[in-house]
């Protein structure tokens, strides 16, 4: 800054710099510029989560974010979680992290149901909600600040939440099992009377073979 005010001073001077060479005063102008870029940047935080993410209706889901800071991480970082249901203009802060504990909201939707599933020392603001009803459905924004990082572009995740599968293929697998006992019962039953059938042949087979005999060693009548 010292520099820069030097710069300036040269350049303001009366004559408006003239009494500087050309070679000097596009360094001064060059050193000018630098310092006001200098001023111009601020830290900023990058915050992270995917576009979009499915969750199954009653489960437990984590909604990830993650972000990154050129500050270190210090007790004064903050997470704000809000939500805007689908088809609204309206967006409700929902959940806030500050100095190692979370504060839910008061929004009766997520009450009691969202939780801290983050670590700020990894750089992770993720949260967790139990029990994602389909009234859930919208547009979940994780913004993050970490002072001096005061720029943030909050970052959103599209939760889409759909019926539940498990049950249907649950109840699938019972019918499948329920017909493989059918077709198990029904070749036993195949099975048992095969062998009666088997066993009817045999001992008509032994009827006859004896009524053979018996024909054979019978007297011949004049």
């Amino acid at each position: 800054m010292a520099a820069a005010t030097v710069a300036a001073a040269a350049l303001t001077a009366p004559g408006g710099g003239g009494g500087c060479s050309p070679r000097l005063a596009a360094w001064l102008s060059s050193l000018l510029l630098a310092a006001a870029l200098g001023m111009s940047q601020v830290s900023a935080v990058e915050v992270y989560t995917p576009a979009e993410l499915s969750v199954e209706n009653g489960t437990e889901t984590k909604l990830p974010c993650s972000f990154s800071s050129s500050e270190v991480i210090t007790s004064a970082a903050t997470v704000t979680w809000s939500f805007q249901p689908e088809g609204s203009t309206t967006t409700v802060a929902f959940f806030y992290y500050s100095h190692g504990k979370s504060y839910p909201g008061k929004d009766i939707q997520f009450k009691d149901r969202s939780s801290w599933a983050g670590d700020l020392n990894k750089k992770d603001a993720s949260i967790s909600i139990s029990n994602m009803q389909f009234r859930d459905n919208g547009t979940f924004i994780c913004d993050v600040k970490n002072p001096p990082d005061i720029v943030v572009t909050p970052s959103e995740i599209s939760v889409r939440v759909v019926e539940k599968v498990v049950p249907r293929l649950q109840h699938a697998e019972g019918q499948v099992e329920q017909l493989a006992r059918r077709l198990q019962a029904l070749e036993l039953s195949a099975g048992a009377a095969q062998r009666m059938m088997e066993e009817r042949v045999t001992n008509l087979t032994h009827r006859i073979e004896a009524l053979e005999q018996v024909m054979q060693h019978r007297p011949m009548q004049p």
